[in-house]
């Protein structure tokens, strides 16, 4: 891991211990090994696999910290290849991670991912959101989710997932997304509220993102 990655995951509040650097190297070989077969990620982001996916994804293990219990179960909402709960349940052992994706093959890489990286917290399941019944059903701490697409057409879905007083944290380019009104009637309907937002920007970027965190009342 490049030093200038470790100092901005300290500044955001996350120090990596040796384990946690290991299980993540062996995630990033595992993804760099098999890419070629189940195209992962972009053959063009296999340089920035540090700095723009796995960097990422662990921006918002400080935030999760601070939100949820040690045991606290979460569900990652069309995970890909593991991102970003792979490199989250690597970081945050004290908490529980059920990866969701309707792409089986991407499932079973992220199962045998979890196994080089001997977590003990994960587990992944070939579902669809919106479409997997009482399996989604107000189970969840929390719900994460990176690349679905826009905000107003998962919001909802990702919302009914949470318990009484859980959080979705959802990582956007921008805010707009949470106030249009397909997103606005989503809360809505769910009884949720857009609670904060965390701005970052990752290594060797200006570009700031955001993590939007929604909480059901």
């Amino acid at each position: 891991m490049e030093r200038e990655i470790e100092e901005r995951l300290e500044l955001w509040g996350l120090k990596l211990d040796a384990q946690t650097k290991e299980s993540l190297e062996t995630l990033a070989h595992e993804i760099k090994k098999t890419n070629a077969v189940l195209n992962l990620i972009s053959k063009n982001d296999e340089p920035l696999l540090w700095s723009r996916h796995l960097s990422d994804s662990l921006a918002a293990a400080p935030l999760l910290k601070n939100l949820l219990s040690p045991g606290a179960l979460m569900a990652d909402a069309g995970s890909g290849p593991g991102f970003p709960a792979l490199p989250l349940a690597a970081a945050l052992p004290a908490f529980n991670f059920e990866l969701w994706d309707s792409n089986r093959k991407r499932v079973e890489f992220a199962l045998r991912a979890a196994g080089a990286m001997k977590l003990k917290n994960t587990t992944a399941f070939h579902r669809r959101i919106g479409q997997s019944g009482a399996f989604e059903l107000a189970r969840y701490d929390a719900v994460v989710e990176r690349a679905m697409g826009k905000l107003e057409n998962i919001l909802f879905q990702c919302l009914n997932m949470l318990k009484s007083g859980g959080v979705f944290l959802a990582w956007q380019s921008g805010l707009v997304d949470a106030q249009t009104p397909a997103s606005l009637k989503a809360l809505d309907k769910a009884g949720a509220k857009l609670e904060t937002r965390f701005a970052y920007t990752l290594p060797g970027e200006t570009r700031e993102r955001f993590i939007l965190i929604f909480r059901r009342k």
